[in-house]
């Protein structure tokens, strides 16, 4: 069969216009913190960041989505099935991705007992205060 004779059911389209539109709120979701520190004068740039890797990433694959959406046949449909998967995969490793920062945010920065990112001053206060060494202790001191 070539590839013009291929059609999409309506389900079929349904689900790359979901799909397009996830992909489509990604990118847009990366350009929240930009436009948070429009005129930040101690913006260093970092914000940009999320928009630098979504922008190749989700918009192209929205794009072609999309396009298998509105077409509903031939060689747009057939793109369209490829890039379903892309999407499916990208989107699973943002939702795993954020997963993990929720764990991690809810339990002072440790993800299955490892400690990840910033750890907050009350932590560090203690943890001080628990391992203060002794001074028959120091470094290079034998018994």
């Amino acid at each position: 069969m070539a590839q013009t004779d291929i059609t999409a059911s309506p389900t079929l389209r349904i689900l790359f216009a979901a799909m397009a539109a996830s992909m489509f709120a990604l990118w847009a979701w990366s350009l929240v913190p930009a436009i948070e520190n429009w005129n930040n004068p101690s913006e260093d740039g970092f914000s940009l960041v999320p928009v630098f890797y979504a922008t190749p990433t989700t918009l192209p694959i929205g794009l072609v989505l999309l396009a298998g959406a509105v077409a509903g046949r031939g060689r747009s449909v057939a793109r369209a099935r490829m890039t379903m998967f892309l999407g499916v995969g990208l989107l699973a490793i943002v939702v795993a991705f954020l997963i993990v920062q929720q764990i991690a945010n809810s339990n002072d920065g440790k993800v299955f007992g490892i400690q990840i990112g910033f750890m907050p001053a009350a932590a560090i206060a203690w943890r001080a205060r628990r391992c203060k060494r002794r001074p028959d202790r120091a470094p290079g001191r034998t018994r």
